[in-house]
């Protein structure tokens, strides 16, 4: 994803200050248009890992990630909601045995599509290492070889951020690469991600900021998913914002959900906080309300929405009941 901390920083008090006018601006709207509002066609979920947790800190305490897939574990509600539950590459490649079996066969039984979210890109001598998005063919091979062992499918592959991270070459490393060569890169993990899930869906997960308001930005994404089509014979079946909420994201909204839908793909919103978010209930409110900006407007309304954490905060996913929790801001959000 594109995190906050791979940004060029930005004053602590400036951040808070631009969440506080996001705060004033939804609440500001009228709670009739609000209930107006249509729920997203999908619900995703996804949170930090305990592989990804302790990749970061290798002391930190573990979370209560696993606590979600057991037998009684307190989120029915929230539940009921997701269609979708997304995992990391790093999750389905290095977890224990026992951590993958429970959550493919909780997610199998209550009915939740399981989605990677795959740094699909392939490294090499030359460029890619140590860069988001790029991991090996081995990597790939071993997570899908693991998914089936147990039993289990992958059913959506979100794609972590190709174009902006496989085409920028301003530090060493990055590999500057043009459509065509980024979607030859990726084919090969395409290919082994199609062949042992004959059914898998594919997407993107691209930033909007200020940045990405240059002229002809859309027109490289759907360039990308023409050439993706022509040389795999897959298509993309959505295009998943991820925003920095301080820019300027609400024109971008609705340019992507007017060309994504004439182009036949699904247009999906990522909901998070801020890194920068000093407690729970803070970070939850910050999403909630974006969530409800999103969705008060019919112009920016997504087919998906994917309530995502990757940074320290919240800390909890359960129980649903308790505001600040991840799974709460799902409930918080939806039921209105």
């Amino acid at each position: 994803m594109f995190r906050m901390n791979r940004i060029l920083p930005r004053c602590v008090v400036r951040i808070l200050f631009a969440s506080t006018l996001v705060l004033v601006d939804v609440y500001s709207i009228p709670q009739s248009v609000l209930a107006a509002a249509i729920d997203p066609k999908e619900i995703w979920l996804s949170g930090v890992d305990p592989v990804v947790l302790h990749d970061r800190d290798k002391n930190a305490a573990d979370n209560d990630f696993m606590e979600l897939f057991k037998s009684g574990s307190s989120w029915a509600r929230a539940s009921a909601r997701v269609q979708v539950f997304k995992v990391s590459t790093q999750f389905l490649h290095r977890s224990s045995d026992e951590q993958l079996a429970t959550v493919v066969q909780y997610l199998r039984s209550h009915h939740i599509a399981l989605a990677l979210e795959a740094e699909i890109m392939v490294t090499s001598v030359r460029c890619g290492n140590g860069i988001p998005g790029f991991t090996t063919t081995n990597v790939i091979q071993k997570a899908v070889d693991r998914v089936r062992s147990v039993g289990g499918q992958i059913d959506y592959v979100a794609f972590d951020e190709p174009m902006a991270f496989g085409r920028a070459h301003r530090r060493p490393g990055q590999c500057g690469f043009s459509i065509e060569q980024l979607v030859q890169n990726i084919e090969p993990n395409i290919r082994t991600i199609k062949t042992a899930f004959p059914n898998v869906v594919f997407g993107d997960i691209e930033p909007v900021t200020d940045a990405t308001l240059t002229p002809g930005y859309l027109d490289s994404m759907l360039e990308f998913a023409r050439v993706f089509h022509e040389q795999t014979g897959e298509k993309l079946a959505f295009l998943q914002a991820d925003i920095i909420w301080q820019n300027r994201w609400q024109p971008q909204l609705l340019e992507w959900r007017t060309r994504l839908r004439a182009a036949g793909m699904k247009f999906g919103v990522i909901v998070d906080g801020d890194p920068a978010d000093r407690s729970d209930s803070e970070w939850a409110a910050l999403a909630i309300s974006r969530y409800r900006l999103v969705m008060s407007n019919p112009q920016t309304l997504p087919d998906e929405v994917v309530f995502q954490s990757w940074q320290k905060l919240p800390n909890r996913f359960l129980p649903d009941n308790v505001p600040g929790t991840l799974t709460n801001i799902v409930l918080q959000s939806l039921e209105r």
